[in-house]
């Protein structure tokens, strides 16, 4: 009897402080107040909010770590500034403990406050890192924090400890940059980060991350990971550069295209199929791929890949490729570029007389300068290629003298284009 009667003291208790502090008001109180930049009177109106009412919102949290931040960085020394760092890392905790679905990456956001605040503390911020990304590797999203795990990995491989081989270190740069190019898929409005993180860490490890260190590693681990599609992917994309001549690189990349048809198997493949001179099927795979593609600046990248390699030589297929890039990307003033020089090479091939082999550096000038247009960058560049071309393209003097102001001028052959020239 005594327990039930202590029990209902505590929860009319526990009504009563409820009914007492009213969680809304104050939190509208704090956040009017840190808006204002009033973050003195905002932190003890939050810190009393986030003491009664620690599950009645995200919020109090997102916004504590706001608070924290900025009293961080305000701190008048270093005792002050580690003293509030640690705060925040409580807070983080708190977090989990009240919204353990929202915060997987509690960890590392703990680790991360740790080193975006210059706290000494290299073995924590490790062990911090090292237990998120085991515990919940798919719920990080911080680019920063993916480089930061791999570089203290590497440093410590440098270091020569016995834990961290070469193997380990390969394991986690598989690791990494999986993730890596899934949060380029996932998050797009932060493509840039994690594309800057991975060439941080490919630069990095390069010492170890050799095409035949890569191969070793990859065949060794191949069997057990023959179904999973990430990790062969992952695999596949690090050794796409210099390394795609590697025999494991063929295996991996027609296993890959055997389970699964995609713009990402397909473009594999057709690595393969360029690295065994086997032209043909490497148009083929890129093409699949190019289709495929969803994202179109990609889509454009093949299309103009193929442009300049594989069917350079076949200028009217060429051209084709080059304006499907165009048109998937209109900022891709390179492939300008490249039909210009297209053109200019073709002015014996596409000109009868001289007027008309003139007329092709005209056709070549006026295709250079959309570069510069499309791509702003390469304005230094086109203007230069212009300036060359008019030295053998035709002059005001021989456009009036044929008689041909305010006319227009077909080009025959692969080119198959029309020049209109100034009426005066």
């Amino acid at each position: 009897m005594k327990t039930i009667f202590s029990f209902v003291c505590i929860l009319f208790l526990s009504i009563l402080n409820a009914q007492k502090y009213d969680c809304l008001p104050k939190m509208a109180a704090y956040q009017e107040l840190y808006k204002a930049k009033k973050i003195a009177e905002s932190f003890e109106l939050w810190s009393e909010v986030k003491k009664n009412c620690p599950k009645e919102s995200e919020t109090v949290y997102t916004d504590g770590f706001s608070i924290l931040q900025y009293k961080i960085d305000n701190a008048v020394n270093d005792e002050e500034k580690t003293a509030l760092v640690r705060d925040k890392m409580k807070l983080y905790d708190l977090y989990n403990k009240n919204f353990p679905l929202s915060t997987g990456d509690f960890e590392v956001n703990k680790a991360m406050a740790l080193y975006d605040n210059k706290i000494d503390s290299k073995e924590e911020i490790f062990g911090l890192l090292e237990s998120g990304f085991l515990n919940a590797p798919n719920s990080i999203t911080n680019a920063n924090s993916i480089y930061l795990y791999f570089s203290l990995y590497y440093e410590k491989y440098k270091a020569a400890d016995k834990k961290f081989t070469s193997d380990v270190v390969l394991e986690k740069y598989t690791l990494v940059n999986a993730l890596l190019t899934q949060l380029q898929i996932s998050n797009p409005d932060k493509i840039e980060d994690y594309k800057t993180a991975q060439r941080g860490i490919i630069a990095l490890a390069k010492e170890v991350a050799t095409c035949d260190n890569l191969s070793t590693y990859y065949e060794k681990k191949y069997d057990a990971n023959q179904e999973n599609t990430v990790w062969i992917s992952t695999a596949l994309s690090n050794l796409s550069g210099k390394c795609s001549a590697k025999p494991i690189f063929y295996t991996m990349a027609e296993k890959l295209y055997t389970i699964q048809v995609t713009a990402q198997s397909a473009y594999f493949m057709a690595l393969t199929s360029v690295k065994q001179r086997k032209f043909p099927e490497a148009i083929r795979f890129y093409e699949e791929s190019a289709q495929l593609q969803t994202n179109p600046v990609e889509k454009a990248t093949i299309y103009y890949t193929l442009a300049t390699g594989l069917v350079s030589s076949e200028k009217a297929k060429s051209k084709e490729y080059l304006y499907k890039a165009i048109s998937f990307d209109p900022k891709m003033g390179k492939a300008y570029l490249f039909l210009a020089q297209q053109y200019a090479s073709s002015k014996e091939e596409c000109g009868k007389t001289d007027f008309e082999k003139k007329a092709v550096y005209y056709l070549a000038i006026q295709t250079v300068k959309k570069a510069g247009v499309a791509d702003p960058k390469l304005k230094p560049t086109a203007d230069k290629m212009a300036a060359d071309y008019a030295l053998q393209s035709l002059t005001q003097d021989e456009i009036k003298k044929a008689k041909m102001n305010g006319k227009s001028l077909t080009i025959g052959c692969w080119i198959n284009e029309t020049v209109t020239f100034p009426s005066k």
